[in-house]
């Protein structure tokens, strides 16, 4: 009799430039490839460092996915051209679906819960796809200690 488990990728950090992300903006990973690798779903975190400041009243930031079926000629929705970007927050940011928010009151480091990505695409991942982050806590990130990382998950059967 097979079995079938769930398997983890390697980790991966995201391409993005969180360090010194200022209020109320918002920052797209460069695009992640899935066409060769296939995996199912991924499993991200991220870890938020905060500089001293006055905390708006969202003390979030907020985490969506992006995507594009099409991997020869993608597009993305909202802006999004698949690098590491500054991205205007508009209405049309809507349409990305959320994956996550960490909560953030006070000046420090916070690490997120792990977030799955493909709830967002309807339990599978594309082609092709990446996060965008909306810093609405209040106060800019710190210069440093903000990263994001993701594994791929898959099925094994043995």
């Amino acid at each position: 009799m097979s079995t079938i488990r769930t398997q983890f990728g390697p980790v991966a950090n995201f391409g993005i430039t969180l360090n010194g992300l200022a209020a109320g903006t918002a920052r797209s990973s460069v695009k992640i490839e899935n066409q060769n690798s296939r995996y199912i779903d991924a499993i991200c975190q991220f870890k938020i460092k905060t500089a001293t400041g006055t905390f708006g009243d969202r003390y979030a930031v907020y985490f969506f996915a992006w995507g594009a079926a099409d991997d020869a000629s993608p597009v993305f929705p909202a802006g999004i051209t698949g690098v590491d970007e500054a991205v205007s927050v508009a209405l049309e940011t809507l349409s990305i679906r959320p994956i996550g928010s960490l909560y953030v009151a006070a000046a420090g480091a916070v690490i997120s819960p792990p977030f799955s990505v493909a709830p967002a695409f309807g339990n599978v991942l594309p082609p092709v796809w990446g996060v965008l982050v909306i810093n609405r806590c209040g106060v800019a990130l710190d210069v440093s200690d903000n990263l994001g990382f993701w594994r791929g998950t898959e099925f094994e059967v043995s």
